[in-house]
């Protein structure tokens, strides 16, 4: 059975669908046509087995090619780890970094465009910020909305952009020539010189850069084009309700992830965060930010935790 040769693992809202979309025409790659492939937190495909999880994902790839996949969730939910240094002992891992400010912002617009949060950002930080809360967001996994049918992960905004936390897991099962720590701004600044970094880290063609690279994907937006109401009404009806279960799992996952990232209007949201939740961010991943520095060996490119 072939191994996955890489993982995009994450950071969520950092810039992995960019990343997927140009990895994903290159010519020595394969990668599954729907991006989020998460066999490793999914029990349910993991329960099923690896060659499962091949034949359906990448039945028409050529064993020739490197096959990968990008699963933000695998920085999200740890247990992932584990199970990939099990599994996958020999593979490959790439995480691209956004500014864990921006990063929560933008995952709390996120949520709040698909009706899971209706508290302003200044009122999430104050809840998010109380140390059980922090505690609990480490320590448990978001649980998915039946009624909105996604993940709420409203209590977890804080908690994902912990990179030296996170990464340090990683760390401890994987050597460091394993892992290629990438920041968003780089790949949005200079994405041909990144997008050949990771080519070369991952033993692809680095002279054969795809034409997409610079193109912009997944722009978010603070509003839907469909809103919720009207989504959850056609939920209701029992003839989408015959449809709906008769179409296998995989592929309502791509119509899922389809519909996500069409159904936003791309605005740009022009308030951002306030000062006084910025601040507080600084402040909480301050510490944090130092052990991501001293784990990779880089530093940060972000104004809010450089040294003076």
């Amino acid at each position: 059975m072939k191994p996955l040769d890489f993982l995009i693992i994450g950071a969520q809202k950092s810039g992995t669908t960019s990343l997927f979309k140009y990895l994903n025409q290159h010519p020595d790659i394969a990668m599954p046509a729907d991006k989020e492939a998460p066999y490793f937190t999914n029990d349910s495909l993991y329960n099923a087995g690896w060659q499962a999880y091949l034949d359906n994902y990448f039945g028409g790839a050529s064993p020739n090619q490197l096959w990968g996949t990008a699963s933000p969730q695998y920085m999200s939910d740890l247990t992932a780890a584990s199970r990939i240094t099990r599994d996958l002992p020999d593979t490959r891992l790439v995480a691209i970094l956004r500014n864990p400010i921006d990063r929560a912002y933008s995952h709390y617009l996120m949520q709040k465009r698909r009706g899971l949060d209706q508290r302003s950002f200044d009122a999430a930080v104050d809840t998010l910020l109380q140390q059980d809360r922090v505690s609990h967001a480490r320590e448990h996994q978001p649980v998915f909305n039946t009624e909105m049918n996604y993940e709420d992960e409203s209590g977890h905004y804080l908690v994902l952009g912990e990179y030296g936390r996170i990464l340090h897991t990683y760390r401890h099962f994987f050597a460091r020539n394993q892992i290629l720590v990438l920041f968003m701004d780089e790949l949005t600044e200079r994405p041909h010189e990144t997008v050949t970094r990771v080519l070369e880290f991952i033993g692809a063609d680095s002279h054969n850069v795809p034409d997409n690279v610079g193109k912009v994907y997944h722009q978010g937006g603070g509003k839907q084009i469909i809103p919720n109401a009207w989504r959850n009404q056609l939920k209701t009806s029992g003839l989408f309700r015959v449809f709906w279960d008769r179409i296998p799992e995989r592929t309502k996952s791509s119509i899922r992830y389809w519909y996500d990232q069409k159904n936003v209007r791309k605005e740009q949201d022009k308030s951002g965060p306030s000062e006084q939740a910025k601040q507080r961010l600084a402040e909480f991943y301050r510490g944090d930010i130092q052990q991501l520095q001293t784990l990779t060996n880089q530093a940060v490119p972000w104004s809010e935790f450089q040294a003076e």
